[in-house]
Formats: structure tokens, sequence, C-alpha cells
């Protein structure tokens, strides 16, 4: 989830990216209480849990990477690659060890203990934190391949991104890297596109064909979660078939084109804002809720609190906000390398520094 620049950022992707983080926030709430045995019905759990897993990463991958290509063509492919790569380490290694001792020291609360040994298997991610592997990855793919440098580029990134996350939907190994390959041929697509002409593009759609547009998306992607019968992107692997997996990328890129085509035409509306910033701040929101999210069930469940309702609304609303005011308060903390690569760790600060030395 790079963060794009304000002088290109449109308002329509970061709440495309407020929709999808919020969903990512209430699947993990969602994921933490059966677990902890407060959803019984094992048809209702899969059925949201499939519905609300088809569509947001999607999201995430095609946002990441619609200003790729214009980032790599400014700097040069693997100097973007490199700069943004040594940041995912960085919340990666970070995280990994921050989720790791929160799970320590409540192991006897949460649902799923760790020990020391489990955590410093850094090879094998925690929870969300796979995210950061894949996108590491893409990042690699495109500087190498540079599908926009030519038309046979492009055929062949396509083709392989294609086969790929065909071949990877709804799998996923232990070892970092391995998951989430499914959403490659989202985030290749929107390199290829290109931010700005997608944005062109977005704009001179009438507001009946966005309409439209959320209508069909959103709907396919509902109906066919809501069915069964299509495979998630990042789950359900072990049980699919070449019609679950048809139906599952025919799902996943409705929701995304539903998503997008919904952000586009409530961008400007009262109350918009919100969801804008939001987006705008995925990327805190993403690394942190996991333990805000975890620390309320356990608060809830030690208070007596098992209404499921109650118990996601207060997980989701806690496990967005309370990243926000983590990332707000953190500049001021001097605690800003929680969420960003750490000056002395940024080769454009070294260079800076080797510049001006004697």
């Amino acid at each position: 989830m790079p963060r794009i620049p304000s002088t290109s950022r449109d308002s329509s992707i970061d709440i495309a990216k407020g929709f999808a983080i919020v969903a990512i926030v209430f699947g993990h709430v969602w994921l933490g209480l059966e677990a902890a045995g407060l959803i019984q019905d094992l048809h209702t759990f899969n059925v949201v849990y499939d519905t609300v897993y088809m569509s947001h990463l999607s999201v995430f991958a095609f946002t990441a990477g619609l200003f790729v290509q214009r980032g790599m063509r400014r700097v040069g492919p693997w100097k973007y690659a490199l700069d943004r790569d040594l940041t995912f380490l960085w919340l990666y290694l970070l995280w990994t060890a921050v989720q790791g001792g929160v799970k320590l020291a409540a192991s006897s609360v949460v649902n799923s203990p760790t020990s020391l040994e489990s955590v410093l298997k850094i090879w094998t991610p925690d929870a969300q934190l796979w995210f950061f592997g894949w996108i590491a990855l893409m990042m690699v793919f495109t500087a190498l391949v540079r599908p926009w440098d030519s038309p046979a580029r492009r055929a062949a990134a396509l083709l392989i991104a294609g086969t790929g996350s065909l071949a990877m939907w709804g799998l996923g190994g232990s070892i970092l890297g391995t998951q989430g390959l499914a959403l490659t041929i989202f985030f290749v697509v929107a390199t290829i596109w290109r931010g700005e002409r997608f944005l062109a593009f977005a704009a001179a759609r009438s507001r009946w064909t966005l309409i439209a547009a959320a209508v069909l998306g959103l709907g396919t992607m509902v109906v066919l979660g809501v069915s069964g019968l299509a495979t998630p992107p990042t789950l359900d692997g072990e049980s699919r078939t070449v019609v679950s997996v048809v139906l599952g990328t025919v799902a996943s890129t409705g929701g995304v084109v539903g998503i997008l085509a919904t952000s586009k035409l409530v961008a400007g509306m009262p109350g918009a804002a919100w969801l804008s910033s939001l987006g705008a701040k995925s990327m805190v929101i993403f690394v942190a809720h996991i333990v805000f999210t975890s620390g309320t069930r356990i608060v809830l469940n030690v208070a007596g609190v098992e209404n499921l309702v109650l118990q996601a609304g207060a997980g989701t609303a806690v496990g967005v906000l309370g990243p926000v005011a983590l990332g707000t308060l953190a500049p001021k903390l001097k605690l800003g390398w929680l969420f960003e690569l750490p000056r002395q760790l940024d080769p454009a600060m070294v260079r800076s520094r080797k510049v001006l030395q004697p």
C-alpha cells in the first residue's frame, strides 16, 4: 500500500482505500470472534467472512499499483523498488516484534498464544503482515519487467500475472512472499493503466454509468460471496475448484469495480472526507489494527460482553480509530519510526549526509 503523492491524489482513491481498510479491520474482528467461540453459526460466519474477503485486498492491490509506473519513471525502477522495499521490510520486522510481544505478554487471554521461538521465525508472517512480503515482490517484479516500456513487455507482464494469479487463487504458503499471489493481476493491471489515465477514465464516466457499475459490481460480489460458490483470492483454497476460482475472479473484480465506482460517486458528498482521511492513513491502520482489535475483544470478554453486534462494532471502531490516534501522536512523541523507515536507514538520508560531510 504505497503512499500516493499528494500532487496526484484524487479523493475517490482514498475513499476506496477507506472502504477497504474498514472491511479489512472488520474481517479480522470477525475472524477473532469466531476463534473466541462467540460465533456459533458456522454458516453465518462463512458467508460473512467469504463475502468480506472477496474484494477488500484486491482494492488495495489495485490502488497500490496505480502510481508505481510514474514513480519508477521519475527516479528509476530499481531505486524506487529499493526505497519502498526497505520501508516494507522495516515495518514487517518491527510489527512482527510488536505483535509477537503483545501475544507473549497476554498469552493467557489471546485466541492464539505464541512462543518466543515462533516470534523469532520471522520468515513466517503473523496475521496481516504477509502483505508486506507480497508488495515487496511486486516492486521487484515491476522493476524487472517494466511493462510500460513496450507492448511485448506489457503482454508478458499480463500473461505472467494472470496465469500466476489464477494458479494461486485462494492459496498461500507459510513462508513470507508466498501469500497473496492471487492479487498480482490487480496490481499489474493498475501499474500498466497508470494512475493519471485511470483518474481521467473515471472522471469521464457519467453519473449513471458509475451507478450502474457500482450496483452491478457490488451486487455480483455479494451474490457470489453469499452463495458459497466462489473462492476469495486469499483463502478457501483447500476446497477450490476450477468453477469456484473462475467465479471468485468474477466476484473479486466486480467488487473492485463496484467499490471504485461507489467511491467516485460519493467523493465530494458530505461525510466523504472522513472516509478519504481513513484511506490516506490506511498504512497506519493496516499495520496496527490487530493489536487494537484483539485488545478490544479481550476487554469486552473480561467485562462479560458477548453480544455479537456490540463486539463486532466496537472491535471495528477501535481497530480503525485506535491506529489513527496512535499515528497522529507518534511523530509528536518521536515515535514516527513505528510507521515509517527511520531516517538513519533511509538511503536518501544517507546519501544526503555523505554529500554534506567535508
